[in-house]
């Protein structure tokens, strides 16, 4: 046994032995009891019953495991076969290529390398791809090129076709692509050469192609439930280390940003966080994005460490978003919490309300006068989002067919003619759905909503065959689209391409529970 196992095994006897601990756990044991055999309870927990009863005679779940029209039609649409058709053949071609080269290199050291190290495991694609994404989210904002994910996409999917070829992933089939992804491509073209600024919108199709290659990628390569907890310990360990940064901003001192606050509703409040991003908003949706991925991490670990470890780096996170102040950031993240809860177990959503408002008291004055602002027209940043909006509304209804373009650039060329005079300068319109819509028209906005429904569909309904631990997977999922999508209502998110890669990741990580399911069936 090494010394540094000794010293955990050390630090965690402490900790388990200590007056405090012991405390806590026999305050908590004693009100968990009580609460749970209150007559408020169990007329709650009728109440909750009562509805998912009227749930399921409704037909949702039925409809859950009904296989989707995009799945029918791939399968007898003799335009997927043609192109599966090719597909497989040039499969066929690498799969030679690689067998003519393995026979070239017969015998020599440059091969025997290479197959000692694949059998070792130390070519595992999803490794790699999560070390990329950990780092992509670590990088300094000054030193970071989006170009950079866009380069490393490019890779990671030359990558993932050479496995396919040699017959390491098995998702190479063209009719596994969902036909409203097919349109979203189809659609980021269209808006890419119809664009105002082409150069502009070159770059966010890009950006957008990365995206979903990096989606698919996680779908490809994460195909058991051993690389799914692997993937998701490396991503979470760097986004865990975003929040150290955004605790060390804190201490070290933050600018107080006038772009950000409006000092006169928000009295004494400090600098906004930003750990490794240039927004504090930006980052406040990273952590809502996989903030939720760390609860099922933490009950799939065995190890007391290792659970402790998941704690604090959860700990760490919610500190770091506390210190954002984005308010769509703390709204999103309490429904992904409450979604998460509600799916996993609706019997503690009780005890959760209670915990909340338990932590009521002990919010500094800056945080409670922050959240009473929300939804203030006090507020500048809120109402100048309403002049935006209104703006947007009118330009839908010139442009909502066939869409401006891609691009802040193409969003920019048009906007003043519509802009209100209290909000004349806009760099995008404040949130997602109506930038879609305003960007790719209406072909991109109904492939992207197609999408993001087909996902939790599939996932929601693969729920029934997966056990305990991958469930809490697909819930963290489902958790965390469910707190973005409120957050954009509020913010366009994609702006900043960072938050765009991880937004995507997350549908990945969602079907990839889905395949694990059904392989294990």
């Amino acid at each position: 046994m090494t010394k540094t196992h000794i010293l955990k095994k050390g630090v965690i006897k402490l900790i388990s032995r200590s007056f405090t601990w012991h405390l806590l756990t026999s305050f908590f044991a004693f009100w968990a009891e009580k609460v749970k055999k209150s007559a408020l309870i169990n007329a709650v927990m009728r109440f909750f019953n009562w509805i998912q009863k009227k749930i399921e005679e409704s037909g949702i779940y039925s409809w859950l495991g009904k296989e989707s029209f995009s799945e029918k039609y791939t399968k007898g649409s003799f335009t997927y076969m043609c192109i599966d058709a090719v597909w497989s053949f040039a499969l066929k071609i690498i799969r030679s290529i690689q067998l003519f080269t393995r026979r070239v290199f017969k015998n020599s050291f440059t091969l025997w390398l290479f197959d000692f190290v694949n059998s070792k495991n130390l070519l595992a694609m999803d490794t790699y791809l999560a070390l990329f994404i950990g780092l992509m989210f670590l990088a300094p904002h000054n030193l970071w090129n989006n170009l950079y994910a866009f380069l490393g996409a490019m890779g990671f999917l030359c990558w993932c076709v050479f496995n396919i070829a040699s017959g390491k992933i098995s998702a190479g089939s063209i009719k596994k692509v969902p036909l409203s992804v097919v349109i979203f491509i189809i659609a980021i073209f269209v808006s890419t050469v119809t664009a105002y600024v082409f150069s502009d919108a070159l770059r966010i199709a890009l950006f957008l192609i990365a995206s979903v290659i990096f989606s698919y990628c996680v779908y490809a390569s994460v195909d058991t439930k051993e690389k799914l907890i692997r993937f998701l310990k490396i991503v979470l360990f760097f986004v865990a280390l975003t929040g150290v940064y955004a605790i060390a901003q804190r201490i070290m001192g933050v600018e107080v940003d006038l772009e950000f606050v409006d000092i006169t509703q928000n009295e004494g409040m400090p600098g906004r966080v930003y750990s490794t991003f240039s927004n504090p908003n930006n980052f406040a949706q990273l952590l809502v994005l996989f903030m939720p991925f760390m609860v099922p991490l933490f009950l799939s670990l065995k190890t007391k460490f290792e659970k402790l470890c998941v704690a604090g780096a959860f700990a760490v996170c919610l500190g770091a978003l506390a210190m954002t102040y984005s308010r769509s950031g703390w709204v999103g993240f309490a429904l992904s919490a409450v979604v998460f809860v509600c799916i996993y177990d609706k019997r503690l959503l009780i005890p959760f309300g209670f915990l909340v408002i338990a932590a009521i008291p002990f919010l500094p004055d800056t945080i409670m006068n922050r959240i009473f602002t929300i939804g203030s027209m006090e507020d500048s940043s809120n109402s100048y989002r309403l002049y935006i909006w209104d703006s947007c509304v009118r330009m839908i209804k010139d442009y909502g067919i066939k869409g401006l373009g891609l691009g802040p650039e193409s969003f920019r060329a048009v906007y003043p003619g519509y802009s209100s005079p209290v909000a004349i300068t806009a760099p995008h319109s404040h949130m997602l759905y109506m930038e879609i819509v305003l960007e790719m028209g209406l072909m991109g906005a109904l492939s992207f909503f197609a999408y993001i429904i087909a996902t939790i569909k599939k996932t929601a309904g693969s729920m029934r065959i997966m056990d305990k631990e991958l469930k809490s997977y697909a819930i963290a999922g489902i958790s965390a689209l469910s707190g973005i999508a409120f957050v954009c209502c509020a913010e366009y998110i994609w702006f900043y391409p960072r938050v765009m890669f991880a937004f995507w990741i997350v549908p990945g990580l969602m079907l990839a529970t889905a395949r694990i399911s059904k392989k294990g069936e």
